[in-house]
């Protein structure tokens, strides 16, 4: 051993411990950081997924999810669906938020809208768009929605009635129209949906607290227009709705006059909506069996709907007025007659409105037609020129029925009014053919010789007056007037109480004395001519005589 080998240090070996307090550090951070996490799991709500069609205006941890506008939860993920048709929102909702989470809440997106009855969202301007949930009343708990494209138009829990109306008219509601009271809006469309085998509109309608106590078993519904026209024979009817139904129309209600009020409805209950408020007095009916009429003379003004009567009572109404029927083949011939199709109701004739009165009236429909039962085409409006089908017997009894194609032929006759403008007619063509040529002929001779009589005339003044205008015509004129003053003079002298008048009056009474005295004398002469010679005696009567 040398010597630096004896000087070098030697090692001591000791035993060391497996496990290093060092450990504990990373170890307390790892128990604290499993707490937080556990912690923190056990604080968070669950996940839910909303579909929607469309993330505008949503972002992730951005957009928030609220409830009466404090938040609840938070937007995580966004992704398209299956489909490719929507999107799927994943948000977390808070824990103390989850027992709003049942199967019939509703979410929805809150950005700004305008529509015709409000406006809504104007506060998401600046804060941006979020999520508004409408809690459901249902105790199942769900994770998975369908989110609404428009906010509910009633927020859950508002006291109220939901009902259900019906209709089949040309007009359709869209959500959000009105329903009204005497002109007061107290309900809204929520719903709408189209059933095609029926043929029908349904909508869902909730009526406000406290006006739901107006809906009754007697309660009718009715279409309420912007405008309303009606030119009938009573005269011009205009009405004009609120602002809201004049742009988009809406559903009023009310109990009609004659009936009473019923009983209050309390839960969901079907009623039908009427064509307008007079409508309302008519019922509904949905029954009925179509038939054929044919007629020869015009059909304008005779429209789809329009009245069948009998005796003045609506009785059915007119369906078709077109002629697409394989039986029309030469239109334009003058021979071809004209079908319209009729619908008559059971229920309006005092039958059942089912099958049975279908039938009924069916069978009943033969034995009256073959008794002389006729349609006839009469006018309606004479303003609109409006027609309509009436139902009446004629004495000249119908042969067996007949069809047109599948339907039973109700036989037509004329109306009373066209045969008055036939007969009109008739009177206009006769007078027509009578000979007024000759007598207008004459007449213009007649006027032509007084016109060549007036022209002589006004030539013959032309030349008095010419004449009068003569200095010699005026001195002849002049002794004229002196000899017609003479003769008034010699007039006036012997008027009555003039002194000629007296003496003249004087010699005629003395010459009727005369007379009167030499009558007898006279008679003498006639009677004895040789009575002045031969004296005899005289015949102071005279005797009649006579021959046998």
């Amino acid at each position: 051993m040398t010597l630096q080998e004896q000087d070098l240090p030697k090692a001591v070996i000791k035993s060391v411990s497996k496990v290093s307090s060092i450990w504990l550090i990373p170890l307390v951070a790892l128990t604290i950081g499993a707490w937080m996490i556990i912690d923190t799991w056990r604080q968070q709500g669950p996940l839910i997924t909303i579909e929607l069609s469309t993330a505008q205006g949503i972002n992730i941890n951005e957009t928030l999810v609220k409830l009466h506008e404090m938040p609840i939860g938070k937007v995580v993920d966004i992704k398209l669906n299956n489909k490719l048709n929507g999107v799927v929102l994943t948000a977390r909702i808070n824990k103390k938020a989850s027992s709003l989470l049942t199967s019939d809440s509703q979410f929805w997106v809150v950005k700004p809208r305008i529509s015709l009855g409000n406006i809504s969202g104007l506060s998401t301007i600046l804060s941006g768009a979020y999520i508004e949930l409408s809690p459901g009343s249902k105790q199942t708990f769900s994770s998975n929605f369908q989110g609404l494209d428009n906010p509910p138009l009633t927020p859950f829990g508002t006291p109220g009635l939901h009902i259900t109306l019906d209709s089949n008219s040309d007009h359709a509601f869209d959500i959000g129209d009105p329903v009204l009271y005497r002109g007061n809006k107290v309900g809204r469309i929520e719903y709408t949906h189209f059933n095609g085998k029926e043929g029908k509109f349904y909508y869902n309608v909730f009526i406000d607290a406290p006006y739901d106590q107006l809906i009754t078993t007697n309660t009718r519904f009715w279409e309420v227009k912007g405008i309303e026209i009606d030119l009938s024979a009573e005269g011009l009817k205009f009405n004009t709705g609120t602002l809201e139904t004049l742009l988009g129309g809406g559903v009023a209600f009310d109990v009609p006059s004659y009936m009473v009020k019923g009983e209050v409805i309390t839960e969901r209950a079907y009623f039908s909506i009427y064509p307008n408020k007079e409508k309302v007095n008519e019922r509904l009916y949905s029954a009925g069996q179509n038939y054929m009429v044919l007629f020869s003379q015009t059909i304008r003004g005779l429209k789809p709907g329009a009245a069948v009567e009998y005796k003045g009572i609506k009785i059915g109404e007119v369906v078709r007025t077109d002629i697409d029927y394989p039986e029309v083949k030469d239109f334009l011939s003058k021979h071809t007659l004209l079908p319209v199709m009729i619908k008559v109701s059971p229920g309006r004739l005092g039958l059942q409105d089912n099958e049975m009165g279908v039938y009924k009236s069916h069978q009943d429909m033969k034995k009256w037609i073959s008794k002389g039962l006729h349609g006839v085409l009469n006018i309606d409006n004479l303003l609109t020129g409006s027609m309509y089908i009436e139902l009446k017997y004629h004495t000249i009894e119908n042969s067996e029925p007949k069809t047109y194609g599948d339907l039973l032929l109700i036989p037509t006759a004329d109306s009373e009014l066209k045969q008055l403008f036939e007969r009109v007619s008739s009177i206009v063509n006769t007078i027509e053919e009578l000979p007024f040529n000759g007598v207008i002929d004459s007449a213009n001779n007649a006027l032509n010789a007084m016109n060549t009589a007036m022209n002589t005339f006004d030539s013959a003044s032309f030349e008095v007056a010419e004449l009068l205008k003569n200095p010699q015509s005026q001195a002849l004129i002049a002794q004229l007037n002196q000899t017609l003053l003479s003769v008034e003079n010699l007039t006036n002298s012997y008027t009555n109480g003039s002194q000629s008048n007296q003496q003249l009056n004087q010699l005629m009474q003395t010459i009727e004395q005369t007379v009167k005295a030499l009558t007898p004398l006279l008679i003498q002469l006639k009677m004895q001519p040789n009575s002045l010679i031969f004296s005899g005696k005289q015949r102071l009567e005279l005797e009649p005589k006579g021959q046998w």
